[in-house]
């Protein structure tokens, strides 16, 4: 419920800081584009995106089990949300004339999808109890590899999310040095659990 709330203010704040703009006398930088499409494009993909938090819910083929995962899903979706306001903030004030380097979203929305991903693939345990023996072995051997691969997808995130306060000329450097080595680390730890089952 507490995600559920913190999305809707998210969303409410970013169409809000939109409207104020523009009923406000703030000059916009128009050579990005209309001025509507700049202010309301990214609060209108949030809702599109958010919808599903109502849609999923309804479908026949998810009731019954969205109940199980729905904590996870509404993570998934905060997370997109949280990047979206992000982007939606560095964008006005980008066209406000308030000088920003954009290139410093992608650590800090790389990071919160690594952290977001990392809390939420513990919840998806698959049910081991079923009678086809493929499927049972498929399913106990993706609840044995996910809690090895949450850990460093985690800690990568935290460091993904430090890269922002590198120097402009290592930023991006760090980034990827991180990235690959959280890849590394999480396929290497997945192998060591798949060997020991």
């Amino acid at each position: 419920m507490m995600k559920t709330v913190c999305i809707g203010f998210l969303v409410l704040l970013s169409f809000a800081v939109s409207v104020f703009l523009l009923f406000s006398n703030i000059a916009i930088e128009t050579s990005y584009g209309a001025t509507e499409v700049i202010l309301f494009s990214v609060p209108f993909a949030m809702c599109v995106v958010n919808s599903n938090l109502i849609i999923i819910p309804k479908l026949i083929s998810f009731q019954s089990s969205y109940t199980r995962y729905k904590k996870g899903i509404e993570s998934i979706f905060l997370s997109v949300t949280i990047i979206l306001f992000i982007l939606h903030l560095g964008l006005i004030l980008l066209v406000t004339g308030i000088e920003v380097n954009l290139l410093y979203l992608i650590p800090v929305s790389v990071g919160i999808v690594l952290i977001t991903t990392a809390n939420t693939l513990p919840r998806f345990q698959l049910d081991p109890n079923k009678t086809k023996e493929y499927t049972k072995n498929s399913n106990q051997l993706w609840n044995i590899v996910i809690r090895p691969i949450s850990l460093p997808l985690f800690i990568g995130g935290l460091i993904m999310l430090l890269c922002v306060f590198l120097p402009s000329n290592l930023m991006m450097t760090g980034f990827f040095l991180v990235l690959l080595c959280t890849l590394i680390v999480s396929f290497y730890m997945s192998y060591r659990a798949n060997q020991s089952y």
